[in-house]
């Protein structure tokens, strides 16, 4: 292999083993860009929450320091190629320390670099299980749910998914997460 390589890392959703992204990283760029693109595909928001990657898959065991979304934080700054990382190694990525939303991050192989990418890139991801807006359903349609309306799910106990123009239209002044596919 040449002089810089690239890290081939499958990324999943711990609490939904079948929501994954595969990741390439060049062994020269930081956890920090590694954390943002995390934050970008798993619907996590970039402006606020802390963060953090762990050797291995126990939270809390070795951590390389706390990132912050404005690029600072201990972690922000350590190169993938510092994390003495061979294939098959396993790191854990828990985002925003209140909720604790963790991810199971696998180096799956360290390759050549392609000419002309631009790294990091997502890869491949998984085939999303679609659910749908129940407002459309009970109109005879079939429309992608984008949105939980976190309010009504907490009131009616259940996950009450909507589109995007059903959230709007009788929603609107709800809170409501998206949904991540």
């Amino acid at each position: 292999m040449g002089t810089e390589v690239i890290y081939v890392l499958k990324a999943a959703l711990k609490a939904r083993n079948g929501l994954w992204r595969r990741i390439e990283i060049k062994d020269s760029q930081t956890l920090g860009e590694l954390d943002y693109i995390m934050r970008e595909e798993f619907g996590h928001d970039t402006w606020d929450h802390l963060s953090e990657f762990y050797r291995g898959l126990v939270w809390k065991s070795e951590g390389f320091g706390e990132i912050y979304p404005d690029a600072d934080g201990r972690g922000t700054m350590i190169q993938i190629n510092q994390l003495d990382l061979s294939e098959g190694d396993q790191m854990e990525y828990v985002y925003d320390f209140g909720s604790e939303v963790h991810h199971s991050i696998t180096l799956e192989k360290i390759a050549e670099p392609e000419k002309g990418v631009l790294y990091p890139r997502i890869v491949s991801k998984n085939k999303p299980e679609y659910r749908y807006c129940e407002l459309c359903t009970k109109e005879g349609k079939e429309t992608i749910a984008t949105w939980i309306c976190i309010e009504c799910s907490e009131g009616e106990g259940r996950s009450v998914l909507l589109c995007e123009d059903c959230l709007e239209g009788e929603h609107c002044d709800h809170y409501a997460d998206e949904i991540v596919y």
